[in-house]
């Protein structure tokens, strides 16, 4: 009997529970997609356009190394692969990040979170993944083009253990980035310009597509522990080129797994105070 009730609660009790989210994921984006299909000319048009627009970013940090040679100790092909990484970030966010931040806080400003809470799985989740814009993944592949494009004419040679960095970088980038818009959210409990807040966290954003030493020493603090901009932009792209630590990857993925945390908790406050239509 008790063998049994070890099989229940030990680790394979999990597996049926991430499946789950699993296909409740791939379903929303699923119905995104298709939604999203039916005017195919707008789907691929503003998917071009995030990465048109991505691609002009290069534009002033060209100007900037023809005139200085390099910026901060960053040469023009390197330049690129962080571009690269910056457009990966800014179509993660908008295809993914951004319209379910919009959506959930329609659903507080309206009061009809209650419909959402209510379902059987975490609220967290089920906010975090109820609106997509697929259209703006193109920006991703646009993204990763870069990135291989700047390592290979900047002639980088990219190691195992630099690509390794790299892609745990990257994802303590993406927690990080989450973290951020759990934030936003819970922001958005008690500010009165609600969807502002995602304009301006896209705004702050902007900010990713310059190397980290760039900024200040205090700004540098805040866009790596606050507002950890540069942990997912320019950390990745300078772990890729080999420039970063194990020890400094250590430490960005112990600022992002911290941030989770603390995102997580600022959630369940803010749930608790939250008042829907109809109470």
């Amino acid at each position: 009997m008790s063998s049994k009730a070890a099989e229940r609660t030990g680790p394979m009790r999990h597996v049926p529970r991430a499946m789950f989210y699993l296909r409740l994921v791939a379903a929303q984006l699923e119905m995104s997609t298709l939604t999203a299909l039916q005017y195919r000319l707008g789907f691929w048009t503003e998917g071009l356009l995030g990465l048109l627009w991505s691609v002009i970013g290069i534009a002033p940090l060209f100007v900037a190394v023809d005139h200085l040679g390099a910026v901060e100790g960053w040469g023009r092909w390197e330049l690129v692969v962080l571009t690269g990484c910056f457009t990966i970030l800014s179509g993660l966010f908008t295809a993914v990040l951004q319209p379910a931040l919009r959506e959930s806080m329609t659903h507080i400003l309206k009061g009809t979170l209650d419909y959402v809470l209510l379902r059987p799985a975490d609220g967290l989740v089920l906010c975090l993944t109820c609106a997509f814009q697929p259209w703006h993944l193109v920006e991703v592949l646009g993204g990763l083009v870069l990135v291989i494009a700047g390592l290979w004419l900047g002639e980088v040679e990219v190691t195992a253990t630099g690509l390794l960095a790299g892609l745990a970088t990257g994802a303590a980038g993406l927690m990080a980035l989450y973290a951020f818009g759990v934030l936003v959210l819970c922001a958005s409990f008690r500010a009165l310009q609600l969807q502002a807040l995602t304009h301006v966290m896209e705004a702050l954003m902007d900010f990713g597509r310059w190397p980290a030493q760039v900024f200040p020493p205090v700004l540098r603090l805040l866009f790596t522990f606050v507002i950890p901009l540069l942990v997912m932009t320019s950390y990745p792209a300078e772990a890729l080129l080999g420039r970063l630590s194990w020890g400094t990857v250590a430490e960005l993925a112990a600022v992002s797994a911290t941030l989770l945390v603390l995102a997580r908790l600022a959630w369940v406050r803010s749930v608790r105070g939250y008042t829907s239509a109809s109470s």
